[in-house]
């Protein structure tokens, strides 16, 4: 008993610099039925999850400048497989080896990264996305500062990102297995940040 109730009380710690993430209006229309083969609610941000591709099409989020400050965790964990996803239509770490492509953040480790719980969550494969290095570590490196210099100018903003890929996509691996495709022109994606208090949207495309 003595210790469910510390795990009880760590947990109830651990969330509580973040608030369970509730998409807008304007945001709600990427994670229904139709558009996602399932929506993942990983409580910091929302998933929509496309079987065909082994990948996200949308994931939405709030940042909260107050999370952006102070204390940050450094130290990076391991990328993990979604087990909430049907095995079939997981992407594994293993899947990019020798692919050339780098495992890309959909939303960013460095905008989560308050508590270990926070920070985690963006590590599971269902977040991550084959994107080419000079895609991952310049430019989308770059729209990943912004948002967070954004939230901490304005106080609070929600973001969304989007996952365009191509009508004839190509695999990662050669192996009959993994079936993960990609975006023919290096995956073009685009942010649109929210800003709660004004209800402006400011679109960044790539």
């Amino acid at each position: 008993m003595k210790k469910l109730i510390i795990l009880s009380l760590l947990t109830t710690l651990a969330l509580a610099d973040y608030t369970q993430y509730k998409p807008s209006e304007d945001f709600a229309k990427y994670f229904t039925k139709q558009n996602c083969s399932q929506v993942l609610d990983k409580f910091y941000y929302l998933n929509c999850y496309d079987y065909n591709y082994k990948g996200t099409k949308a994931v939405a989020y709030k940042l909260e400048a107050e999370n952006l400050k102070g204390e940050q965790i450094k130290k990076r964990p391991r990328f993990e497989d979604d087990t909430n996803i049907p095995k079939k239509y997981r992407t594994t770490w293993s899947d990019y080896k020798n692919s050339g492509y780098d495992r890309g953040h959909t939303i960013s480790n460095a905008s989560m990264r308050k508590t270990t719980q926070a920070q985690r969550s963006t590590f599971l494969m269902s977040n991550i996305t084959p994107q080419n290095p000079q895609i991952n570590q310049k430019v989308w490196n770059k729209i990943e500062k912004r948002e967070r210099q954004v939230a901490l100018k304005l106080g609070e903003i929600e973001v969304l990102n989007l996952v365009n890929y191509d009508s004839n996509p190509i695999n990662i691996s050669d192996t009959e297995i993994i079936d993960f495709e990609i975006n023919n022109n290096l995956i073009l994606k685009n942010i649109a940040i929210k800003n709660k208090i004004s209800g402006k949207i400011d679109l960044y495309n790539f």
